[in-house]
């Protein structure tokens, strides 16, 4: 068993949104430079996708997390510190208190919005139902532990609403044909794959996979390496997981 051949990407240029190794994605210049506008399903404590997006393309961004934030730090920093010291690793509590004051600081920016939500059924609509500036077309990054499944029908629904969108898919071994389905309704270009190592692969799937979809991104040639030169693992104590589609590996 592999991957459905419909998952192997062609070959597009692409660049590195966020930070390195768990946070960063891959996925073309010139599609963040057609966004209007983004919005980011899940956050819990690393905007750097959505940092990195802005400095190309100055638009307003909208994040939604199910998290209160107003007591998610406190605790956070509370449990960290008391780690750092049991542990004797000072580093790790350093890059908390570093990944607080960047989690502030881009949320200071008024055309960042950070708004509490739990994703179900709907809640896509909801969202722009509510939020009458968003603008279109608009990007979207969807990390939400396996909520994405509730979102793909609104998803083809308002695909002509979207400039691309970043999909982070969990327990694919037990949702591959709803994966599959949904690639070939969402009629976008799919511009890059990346398994998250932090999990594992069942019979040569992926458990978790990020995926990059586009619209009418410029196409380079039809064969790709995978992973790719900007790809790095999610767990840097890990290797990389490597993909095979329909039983060949690449």
């Amino acid at each position: 068993m592999s991957l459905p051949v419909i998952f192997k990407p062609k070959k597009y240029e692409l660049i590195r949104c966020g930070r390195n190794n768990d946070g960063g994605y891959l996925v073309t210049k010139e599609m963040i430079l057609k966004s209007s506008c983004l919005i980011s399903l899940g956050i819990l404590d690393d905007c750097s996708f959505e940092g990195d997006f802005k400095k190309i393309n100055p638009v307003e961004i909208y994040c939604y997390d199910m998290l209160n934030y107003n007591s998610y730090w406190k605790r956070r920093i509370f449990n960290d510190a008391g780690a750092s010291l049991y542990n004797l690793n000072f580093d790790y509590f350093k890059n908390t208190i570093t990944r607080y004051f960047e989690f502030k600081k881009f949320f200071k920016d008024k055309s960042n919005f950070l708004l509490r939500k739990i994703i179900k059924e709907n809640s896509l609509r909801e969202i722009l139902r509510n939020e009458t500036k968003i603008k279109h077309p608009f990007f979207l990054k969807i990390d939400i532990e396996g909520s994405e499944y509730r979102l793909l029908n609104e998803i083809i629904e308002l695909k002509n609403q979207l400039s691309g969108l970043i999909i982070e898919f969990h327990d694919l071994d037990l949702n591959l044909k709803k994966v599959e389905e949904f690639v070939k309704k969402i009629d976008f270009r799919l511009t890059h794959v990346h398994a998250n190592n932090f999990s594992r692969s069942v019979k040569d799937i992926p458990v978790v996979l990020e995926m990059t979809f586009e619209k009418n991104p410029i196409l380079l040639g039809e064969n790709v390496v995978l992973p790719h030169e900007l790809d790095q693992p999610n767990n840097p104590q890990s290797k990389e997981i490597f993909l095979k589609f329909n039983n060949l590996p690449i």
